[in-house]
């Protein structure tokens, strides 16, 4: 006569063969779609930083697409599964998104606020606004020291908006880590405009001193 425990326990470890290979699967494609939606955002951010903002939606569009195929079936194990790899895709197209809210002052459409987690969206905010500190110093190398200081505004408001955010951090995925990491970037940038401000009032000292010099000639 057969073992009936020996029959069951063969049983189960056939299924639970099934339910891994599944899981395996789902978790192979959700791997790669990540790390495509992260190149994908890394090439948006870019061209937004190049003006091209018809371009940099566009991949936007494109990653939010490939999010969207892969979510429901990560969903489906995620109890079964560590999918943390998903936010970081989900963390990256988010930063894409507000950078291009940032560049081209256009206000955040409400379909994205429903497609992502909130630790996505507000890392994502963060990251974006620390993304600003390279626009500013384009400001500043192109000599329109008065046009950082609007990213820099931007990247002032977006630490208000966050620090205002209390939650625990087993909630927020580490948002707060993220926002003191923020603070310390527009520190950064608030030091390199100030500098660059003084040296322009000094440059205009210079030339006004030479004029008043030129004319007692």
């Amino acid at each position: 006569m057969e073992n009936k425990s020996l029959a069951s326990i063969k049983k189960v470890t056939k299924s639970s063969n099934l339910m891994f290979k599944d899981i395996h699967e789902s978790r192979e494609i959700g791997l790669k779609i990540s790390r495509e939606i992260i190149g994908i955002s890394s090439r948006s951010i870019r061209a937004a930083h190049r003006g091209e903002h018809k371009e940099s939606q566009k991949l936007i569009d494109e990653g939010i697409k490939k999010l969207k195929s892969v979510k429901p079936k990560i969903i489906k194990h995620s109890s079964d599964m560590n999918s943390t790899f998903m936010l970081d895709g989900e963390k990256e197209l988010c930063e894409a998104i507000f950078f291009i809210s940032f560049t081209s002052n256009k206000s955040i459409p409400s379909k994205y606020i429903d497609s992502f987690s909130p630790s996505s969206l507000l890392k994502g905010m963060a990251e974006a606004a620390s993304e600003l500190r390279r626009s500013a110093l384009d400001k500043i190398r192109d000599n329109e020291v008065l046009e950082s200081e609007k990213y820099l505004k931007i990247m002032n408001e977006v630490v208000d908006v966050l620090e205002s955010v209390d939650f625990p951090e087993g909630v927020t995925a580490g948002l707060r880590r993220t926002t003191d990491q923020l603070r310390s970037v527009v520190e950064r940038t608030r030091g390199d405009i100030t500098i660059a401000l003084e040296r322009k009032e000094l440059e205009r000292s210079i030339n006004s001193l030479k004029e008043e010099l030129n004319k007692k000639k």
